[in-house]
């Protein structure tokens, strides 16, 4: 076998609370994530010289040693000691800055498609291992199953799909993950705590404060229906049943916002490569 094609689902969080600093600078938290049906496509080829690719469709702004992706296999060569080097080309479909874990999912599927690839054999201990170097969301696209999240993000246990179906609402804008911890920590312990008695997603308010127009779109559409935040935004998304549910929302959707319906996985596809 010479190359291969996966696909990278993204992820919703149902509800994200940041419980404490560690030493470390990392942040301990408690979320649900959900698996949901929008993904990226990654092909992995085999090649004969020796370098290490990794293009996408978006451009040269996250190409080459800027993505993940080529950290993700620096890393793998790292821990076999043996050096890879091949074609990986990434088809975006999940939002750059969303809130939903592409970047994440396209690392946990470089490292689990490159190691059925060129059979290395390492178990998805080992590959968690590996994914917890490069993000507090690599481990939990590795686990591959819906699933209760604590610690960093690495202490996962197994949880029910949920049985309803999401609207995903894309702002079009890009929202840093790393600022919003900064913001986060800025704040009193009394306003942290405040805010997690109050809201599903703690960083809900302060992204509604660095996006005062998305803002008052947010508080017009959450009138009709309960809008929420996937991680650090900017994706917001409503659960419902059925269409009916959010027929008026959908005529309220900004113009210039893009929507996508999805609905939940049970598992994600890049299980099928583990072993």
């Amino acid at each position: 076998m010479n190359k291969i094609s996966i696909t990278c689902p993204a992820k919703l969080n149902l509800n994200l609370s940041v419980l404490k600093k560690k030493i470390n600078g990392m942040h301990e938290i408690d979320s649900q994530f959900q698996l949901i049906n929008l993904f990226d496509e990654m092909k992995i080829e085999k090649t004969d010289s020796e370098f290490l690719n990794v293009s996408t469709n978006i451009g040269s702004s996250i190409n080459g040693e800027k993505n993940i992706v080529y950290q993700a296999i620096n890393e793998l060569s790292n821990f076999t000691g043996r050096q890879i080097f091949c074609n990986i080309t990434i088809n975006k479909n999940i939002p750059l800055g969303g809130g939903l874990g592409g970047g994440s999912s396209n690392a946990a599927g470089a490292l689990i498609g490159v190691n059925a690839l060129f059979e290395l054999g390492l178990s998805s201990k080992d590959l968690i291992k590996i994914g917890k170097k490069l993000g507090a969301d690599v481990p939990f696209f590795i686990f591959g199953k819906n699933a209760h999240a604590s610690g960093t993000g690495d202490v996962l246990l197994e949880a029910k799909s949920s049985s309803k179906k999401f609207l995903l609402l894309f702002p079009q804008i890009h929202s840093s993950t790393k600022e919003l911890f900064h913001q986060w920590d800025r704040l009193s312990k009394d306003s942290q705590n405040r805010i997690i008695k109050k809201e599903e997603n703690s960083f809900l308010p302060l992204f509604l404060q660095n996006n005062q127009d998305i803002k008052e779109s947010f508080n017009q559409l959450n009138d009709l229906c309960t809008l929420r935040l996937s991680g650090t935004g900017s994706t917001m998304f409503f659960i419902y049943e059925n269409k009916g549910e959010i027929e008026k929302t959908l005529k309220k959707i900004p113009s210039k916002w893009r929507h996508s319906f999805c609905e939940p996985l049970q598992c994600s596809p890049l299980l099928t490569y583990l072993t």
